[in-house]
């Protein structure tokens, strides 16, 4: 007899494959080199970044790094203190990137109904993943934390959670003004959210730019139409 886990067991190789799919093609093109009058700090986190996310943690050696900036090894160490506290700093400018984009969007859009703002940030949110080393070490970090560091980066990423729940709560609460989603519990539309939002970044790696936009605007008619008719 099948297992009823067997159809997700295939999800998760393909969404595997997509992601790995995703860093060969990035592996394959020539890494952006930040401009030489870039101060040689912010060269450092840039090539990082890119490093991190073509080969992993493990994959990224110190050495490498420095041959990419231009300077000695030793010399990295004027910026950095470690390899691991280099890939904590960049799990926490990326985050950064995560709320500059979701505070962004919620005051484009501050006088707006629940449903532009609520479409929008999806829309907003989904753009962060699509600049390419920032969205695979985004999704490297939160499917695959070294070993070493997952403690550190679990307790980054819960932060960065609770914020993302604060801004939600204020959406949540403006679609019951509305009388929107009368019958909808605050944990069941934060819960709709998020399994959004990870099904949409991992199809990101799986799919052209365009066939993602596609995608996003054809769900998102059945995703609202969920919200509004759930009873909680």
């Amino acid at each position: 007899m099948s297992s009823i886990f067997a159809p997700f067991r295939v999800v998760a190789r393909v969404v595997r494959r997509g992601f790995q799919m995703h860093i060969n093609r990035l592996q394959g093109q020539a890494m952006s080199t930040p401009p030489a009058s870039q101060p040689t700090v912010e060269r450092v986190y840039d090539i990082a970044l890119s490093l991190f996310a073509r080969h992993g943690y493990d994959g990224m050696s110190l050495s490498q790094l420095a041959s990419e900036v231009g300077i000695q090894k030793p010399s990295l160490y004027n910026h950095i203190d470690s390899k691991q506290a280099l890939f904590m700093a960049l799990v926490e400018r990326v985050e950064g990137a995560l709320f500059d984009a979701l505070d962004a969007s919620l005051a484009r859009h501050a006088g707006a109904d629940v449903h532009t703002r609520l479409f929008e940030l999806v829309c907003d949110m989904s753009r962060f993943i699509l600049v390419e080393a920032q969205g695979v070490f985004y999704k490297r970090y939160l499917l695959f934390p070294p070993e070493p560091l997952a403690a550190d980066v679990r307790a980054v990423t819960g932060r960065g959670e609770a914020r993302i729940n604060a801004a939600l709560h204020e959406i949540y609460i403006q679609g019951q003004r509305e009388e929107v989603w009368p019958d909808l519990g605050e944990r069941g539309f934060l819960d709709a959210f998020y399994c959004l939002m990870d099904g949409l970044f991992s199809e990101r790696f799986m799919y052209s730019v365009d066939e993602y936009d596609r995608r996003v605007a054809s769900i998102w008619p059945i995703f609202w139409s969920g919200l509004t008719a759930a009873r909680d």
